[in-house]
């Protein structure tokens, strides 16, 4: 029962999420396809507009053009240059008058009919057609002057003064009477000489309203035929596009909650939607195998932690941590600190008292990090603890020589280690001690400060057997320290990949030279840390420090 429940609400959740997928897709569609397409009947009915006007406009210009040549050559032009000069109104001027009434009104579109005689700045109204009953209050009467406007500077000037009639399409100004389609032509006498020009006007209004009805059934029909592809576009992309993508986000969902539901076989194996479900589908099996696979790898690296945070524990636990190390011995203070590079390390330190009056001091490490370097590390601290609890032999050199010999058996790994080890006389200072192939240890001298001396090496344990190490004497007075370290110290790298080293290293403990031991190391440790900044630690980082009280 609750299992049929969980179905249905699996179901009511798909059932939406399709739904919304197909709504969002088809209302964006929608809008870039209208967008076009009325961008598309835009330019359309822009181009159509254009070019109807610019045809009507040729012939309303040829059509005033030839009318205007009839009239220039039917016009007697002798009288009408006798007439320019008097404006006596006699016979004949009635007939051109009746004669320009009668063209006027037979010759659909024409606003202005008139003669003028033409000035260098103006021009004189002759003659002019009678004019329809709203435009009786703009006739001109015979003798007005007008100066000629900007415009007419541009296209009809120039014409006059070459006593030519209109050259193509000429749209006069807007004086207040609307803007014209202007063609005329110059009237001459009988000795060639240009006495008037004869001008018709065409309203444009004309010429609009003879393209407002084929514009009109231009844009009707883009409207349907615009709805008509709009709706099969729509019908083609829900097949091909909005369907398969519901489907797909069908098979998402169901995967997202537990199951992959879907077949293949309802997708097109041509297209990229059938390509990109054949892709998921593939995807969520090695999906399955690899979470099969990291759940396998997670367990067993939680595994490898645990067992790694017990090593580091042990490994902790072997190295003597608990300080003042000796409380009832007051010849001297003590301290050290191993900070590994991983979970266990390598490096190791160690101090023991050999006698009442002897104390054993080890600095140590490992080659390489980690696991092998650490049971290395183990092996070898015991073997030198041992060999010098048992007071049987000459120095400290022969205590290493004996344990290089022991490591040296079945060191399949080859691993090595370096080595220092001293033993202090308490109640002298004296220190004998040897070194396999270790860092030089550093002093504090109360007549030089920190100093690095050094001192007979021999090679590091576990590389060749029989070899033989030296042993160095030295003492420390009264209110002197030693300083031992591995390189993970003087090694430390810095972002600029610059090395901490010895100078840097003698600096920070000059600086410090006043503390306690215990204080000094930590002194030294955040010095490396601000040095270091955010570079990762690469090598374990391990110090001692004893101070001689007397």
């Amino acid at each position: 029962m609750k299992e049929q429940q969980q179905e249905q609400q699996k179901e009511q959740q798909q059932i939406p999420k399709d739904k919304k997928l197909k709504e969002g897709l088809n209302k964006r569609i929608i809008v870039v396809l209208l967008s076009l397409m009325a961008v598309m009947a835009g330019v359309i009915i822009f181009i159509s507009v254009y070019s109807l006007r610019k045809v009507y406009y040729q012939q309303y210009s040829e059509k005033g053009q030839d009318l205007v040549r009839m009239l220039a050559n039917e016009i007697d032009g002798d009288w009408l240059g006798e007439y320019a000069k008097t404006l006596e109104q006699d016979e004949k001027y009635r007939e051109l008058k009746e004669f320009l009434d009668q063209i006027k009104k037979n010759y659909a579109g024409i606003q202005y009919l008139y003669i003028y005689a033409p000035g260098e700045t103006s021009f004189v109204y002759l003659v002019e057609a009678e004019t329809g009953s709203e435009e009786a209050g703009q006739a001109s009467e015979p003798g007005d002057v007008y100066e000629y406007m900007e415009k007419d500077y541009e296209r009809m000037v120039p014409d006059i003064r070459a006593r030519r009639e209109s050259q193509g399409v000429i749209f006069g100004p807007d004086a207040g009477y609307g803007r014209t389609v202007c063609s005329y032509a110059p009237v001459f006498d009988s000795k060639g000489q240009m006495v008037a020009m004869v001008e018709a006007d065409y309203t444009v209004e004309d010429i609009g309203k003879r393209i407002t009805g084929p514009i009109t059934s231009i844009a009707i029909v883009q409207a349907v035929f615009i709805l008509l592809v709009l709706f099969a576009t729509i019908l083609y992309i829900r097949r091909i596009v909005i369907s398969p993508l519901g489907w797909l986000t069908g098979m998402v969902d169901s995967y997202e909650h537990g199951q992959l539901s879907g077949e293949n076989d309802r997708f097109n194996p041509e297209d990229e939607i059938g390509s990109l479900a054949r892709s998921f589908s593939d995807m969520t099996v090695r999906i399955e195998r690899y979470i099969k696979e990291l759940t396998t790898i997670t367990a067993e690296k939680e595994r490898i932690g645990a067992e790694l945070s017990v090593a580091t524990n042990i490994q902790a636990d072997m190295l003597p941590r608990i300080f003042p190390a000796f409380p009832d011995r007051h010849e001297f203070e003590l301290y050290a600190t191993m900070d590994p590079a991983k979970e266990v390390g390598g490096d190791f330190y160690d101090f023991f008292m050999i006698d009442e009056d002897s104390l054993g001091i080890v600095m140590a490490d490992v080659s390489g990090k980690g696991v092998p370097a650490a049971l290395f590390m183990v092996i070898a601290k015991t073997l030198i603890k041992n060999r010098a609890l048992t007071g049987n032999y000459s120095g400290p050199g022969e205590v290493l020589e004996d344990v290089n010999n022991q490591l040296c058996e079945g060191n399949d790994a080859d691993l090595f280690v370096t080595v220092w080890f001293g033993i202090m006389q308490i109640s002298t200072g004296d220190i004998a001690f040897a070194s396999a192939g270790h860092e030089y240890p550093i002093f504090y001298r109360r007549d030089k400060g920190y100093v690095i001396e050094k001192d007979k090496h021999g090679l590091p344990l576990a590389i060749f057997e029989d070899q033989k190490i030296i042993d160095n004497h030295t003492r420390l007075e009264k209110g002197e320290v030693l300083y031992l370290y591995t390189d993970g110290v003087t090694e430390a790298t810095s972002e600029k990949k610059e090395l901490f080293g010895d100078e840097r290293l003698l600096a920070s403990l000059t600086s410090h030279k006043d503390d306690q031991v215990e204080e000094l190391l930590k002194h030294v440790r955040s010095d490396i840390d601000a040095f270091v900044g955010d570079e990762a630690q690469f090598d374990d980082m391990t110090m001692l420090a004893i101070k001689y009280l007397g």
